[in-house]
């Protein structure tokens, strides 16, 4: 099992599943990259009785999620009514094998009106030996409707000392599994998606020496050293999306320097800034809240602007 984490969940299902005594859905909710997909697969594996590596060929397993919009490379904003009924038509009606049946829909908040209706009307039909496992970041944003109908199972950050040992377990060397887990943010996932991906690595300390040369010089200082970030005054949109990736990182690397300043530990950026401990957690939440001004298209040189005006 690869699953970094969330024992207790882990245990919980075993148990139910060893009874037999299983809800036809669960909703898990927690951020992205925590784990609730890896948790999702290895119980629907445990569920259909094979193992992980042949989930995604079996007959009895569905996972449903975001279409790629043919126009615009992209995925699409939401799961449309067609996804949802193809549940039907994938699984039909009783297992082929005799057993379980299991689905894994994720994003499961970014059903429509419609679709959540058609996927409502699949889990009044379904038996009890069909399990449904949707998956989302935020409940509040899940249609009522199939809120009610699921046992909800919230998933929390794990431990950075959690992740990196189970790194190292997975095989990474204990000097890059140190690295990973400081940047993941409690997110096993991103973690191991920074090991596989050295150019996170290296983004992520190019923001560290963009940060302690702009923490202490004056605005325009600031917004040169910036410029690359939306360079590309032809496509805001894709300013936005790298944008989005810059601040998780901003946000990260942050949260160590408040750890850093907390511990009373030497930091290069802490030793030139003159910010407080309360100006630097604002510092944190200003990067969360321009996301959420990315996401509604608003102009990310502004964004950025903003951020830095709050420095001075």
């Amino acid at each position: 099992m690869s699953i970094i984490g969330h024992e207790k969940i882990v245990s919980f299902f075993e148990k139910v599943i060893d009874k037999n005594s299983l809800s036809q859905s669960y909703c898990f909710v927690g951020k992205e990259q925590i784990g609730k997909r890896a948790v999702a697969r290895y119980l629907s594996a445990k569920l259909l009785k094979i193992d992980e590596v042949k989930l995604d060929t079996h007959p009895d397993f569905y996972y449903l999620s975001r279409q790629i919009d043919e126009k615009t490379e992209k995925l699409k904003k939401e799961i449309s009514i067609a996804q949802a009924r193809s549940i039907k038509d994938r699984l039909g009606r009783k297992s082929w094998f005799g057993g379980h049946q299991a689905v894994i829909i994720d994003e499961a908040e970014l059903l429509n009106e419609e679709s959540g209706n058609a996927l409502l009307k699949i889990l009044e039909e379904a038996g009890s030996d069909r399990v449904f496992f949707l998956l989302v970041s935020d409940d509040s944003q899940l249609l009522p409707t199939i809120k009610s109908r699921c046992q909800m199972i919230y998933f929390p950050l794990v431990k950075i000392e959690q992740i990196e040992d189970g790194l190292v377990k997975l095989g990474y060397s204990q000097d890059l599994a140190n690295k990973a887990a400081g940047l993941s943010w409690g997110r096993p996932g991103r973690a191991v998606e920074i090991c596989a991906d050295n150019d996170l690595t290296k983004n992520f300390n190019n923001e560290l020496d963009r940060w302690e040369k702009i923490v202490n010089v004056p605005f325009y200082k600031k917004i040169k050293e910036t410029e690359d970030l939306f360079n590309d005054k032809t496509e805001s949109v894709r300013a936005g999306e790298k944008l989005q990736g810059v601040l998780e990182s901003w946000a990260v690397l942050w949260r160590n320097i408040i750890l850093d300043k907390l511990a009373n530990r030497e930091n290069k950026i802490i030793s030139a800034s003159k910010l407080s401990l309360l100006q630097m957690v604002r510092l944190v939440d200003s990067f969360k809240q321009s996301q959420v001004l990315l996401a509604q298209n608003i102009n990310p040189k502004l964004v950025i602007e903003q951020i830095l005006l709050s420095l001075n």
